[in-house]
């Protein structure tokens, strides 16, 4: 009973530990990183006691269950990565070395400021693929919901906490009603979300050039043409500002992409809705027995998905940039589909792969400029790690074929 009445103490110390540790991390505050560290502690000690051994046993089993496979698709991308350079001639002990203290310390701001936008397109393709769906559109949405906090951002006057979240929640919702036909013609018709959401994504990329056009474009600079830059009321506050030792880029939209994925986790765990997720993206068939409507469920599923990669676009434009380019391929849709297969659709994995990916990014960079070897060969890496990772789901696909296959064909003997 104590241990019942002690729970949201014990959980709410932690949380905040781990909070206060991951701000200074990312502020370049390394020792925040031990905080971190604490709280994982703390949290399986005590998970461990209210549990009791059996669970946490089986609990300690599932966590490196799901971790096994992931660890070793990138074990296997970075030795297969070896291999290559060395045959191409370079040194992968001196690259791979210039490769992590570049992505972990040296370009660490780099790395945080690539991981922010990742989180949320991981989120949405993760929070899509929990329904069954693939939301392949989230490079559109991503359009968007830049455009929409572009436009927001150069003509809305009001107070800075105020204007931000009105952004955050207009752009969210408007790149939601984007997905909105793609989703009912999914539910109506059957159609294909791959198709739909694909075809959007091109639609809406092509329209942000006319978007950009009519908000004070002009083709001054290295870009074709670059919109007015937002009003500084509504920039993201930077991190800097609490901490010193920060980079003066980088800004709080890393710790809002955490928030939200700590509530989509919540979400899908916690809630009615999150459980109907779920169960529709298991068994389409079942889920509709059990009295779940399958067809508003894909349909909240799409949407959400939708918000989740608009939001990645509000956080770059009064996060980084400030203002939107025309013809810059963002990626960051694409990029979120690998990181959420990487996460195997797990919102607090992705958290931790969107910052793999940042690390990869900015690290190559610096080992590419430090000791010349290839930037090609971190997208080496990347496709081996995907490739492994989504072998891994074709082997359980048609072993689950096969497992059903034999199970037919026993009962047909009997």
């Amino acid at each position: 009973m104590q241990t019942t009445k002690a729970k949201p103490l014990f959980y709410t110390v932690i949380v905040l530990l781990g909070f206060a540790g991951s701000v200074m991390y990312f502020a370049s505050v390394f020792s925040g990183l031990l905080l971190v560290l604490a709280a994982v502690v703390l949290y399986f000690i005590f998970y461990g006691y209210s549990a009791g051994k059996d669970a946490s046993k089986q609990a300690a089993f599932s966590l490196f269950n799901s971790l096994l496979i992931p660890v070793i698709g990138v074990a296997a991308a970075l030795l297969i990565g070896g291999i290559a350079m060395a045959a191409s001639g370079y040194n992968p002990v001196v690259a791979y070395k210039a490769l992590f203290y570049g992505g972990l310390v040296k370009n660490w701001s780099v790395s945080v400021l690539n991981a922010s936008p990742l989180i949320f397109t991981g989120l949405s393709v993760a929070f899509a693929f929990k329904a069954g769906l693939f939301n392949i559109g989230a490079e559109g949405q991503y359009y968007v919901g830049a455009v929409v906090a572009t436009a927001l951002g150069i003509y809305l006057h009001l107070p800075p906490l105020f204007s931000i979240i009105i952004i955050f929640v207009v752009a969210g919702l408007l790149a939601a009603s984007y997905n909105y036909i793609p989703a009912i013609l999914k539910v109506k018709t059957g159609a294909h979300e791959v198709i739909t959401t694909m075809m959007f994504a091109q639609i809406a990329r092509y329209l942000s050039s006319i978007a950009i056009r009519a908000m004070g474009g002009s083709n001054a600079g290295s870009h074709p043409y670059v919109t007015d830059s937002i009003l500084k009321s509504n920039w993201l506050p930077r991190l800097k500002s609490f901490f010193p030792t920060a980079n003066y880029r980088d800004h709080v939209g890393i710790i809002i992409a955490i928030g939200v994925a700590l509530l989509v986790q919540y979400i899908l765990v916690r809630t009615k809705f999150g459980f109907e997720i779920r169960a529709v993206g298991q068994n389409k068939d079942a889920a509709r027995g059990q009295g779940i409507n399958v067809g508003r469920t894909i349909l909240y599923a799409l949407l959400v998905s939708g918000f989740l990669a608009g939001l990645s676009g509000v956080n770059q434009v009064l996060g980084l940039d400030h203002k939107m380019y025309e013809n810059l391929n963002a990626g960051y849709g694409w990029d979120g589909i690998s990181v959420a297969l990487l996460a195997s659709n797990n919102p607090i994995g992705v958290i931790f792969t969107s910052l793999l990916w940042g690390v990869l990014a900015s690290g190559g960079q610096y080992m590419s400029r430090t000791v010349q070897t290839p930037r090609s060969i971190v997208e080496i890496i990347k496709g081996i790690i995907l490739f492994l990772i989504v072998a891994k789901y074709i082997y359980t696909h048609i072993g689950h074929k096969l497992k059903n296959w034999k199970n037919r064909k026993r009962g047909a003997v009997k």
